[in-house]
């Protein structure tokens, strides 16, 4: 009877540690995808279009609160976004509520993003929204 306790003891530190080394793996992981979900913001907001769309693949889509249907492309995209900000300032962009899954190669971020703009009138507003994103 011993031994069989001791035997599951073992099993129990070994599938302890599998278990905070996936854990440690995924919270680097998660460090990673929400860094560069910040510096994608960043590069936007500093116009500088090389750096976002180094990380932004060709087919994207996306739903926007300001369209009734999903867009299609990185260029269709960025062609309305630019539109809709020229002139205006991101004062604040952040980040609430992120969790980030890790299946494989794959990861989904998934936030409620929270900002500030002041438009080209200087009017202050907020801005929200959910947003889901994919990374490979």
């Amino acid at each position: 009877m011993k031994s069989l306790i001791n035997i599951f003891l073992i099993v129990l530190v070994i599938g302890s540690t599998s278990v905070l080394t996936a854990q440690s793996k995924n919270s680097s992981v998660e460090k990673e995808i929400i860094s560069l979900t910040y510096k994608i913001w960043k590069a936007e907001n500093e116009h500088d279009m090389a750096t976002r769309n180094k990380f932004i693949a060709d087919d994207y889509t996306e739903f926007n609160g300001s369209f009734a249907t999903r867009i299609d492309g990185k260029t269709k995209n960025f062609n309305l976004s630019d539109a809709s900000l020229s002139g205006g300032k991101s004062l604040a962009d952040e980040m609430l509520n992120p969790k980030v899954q890790v299946y494989g190669d794959a990861a989904i971020l998934t936030y409620n993003f929270a900002g500030v703009v002041k438009d080209n009138d200087g009017k202050v507003h907020a801005v929200k929204a959910k947003s889901t994103r994919v990374y490979m």
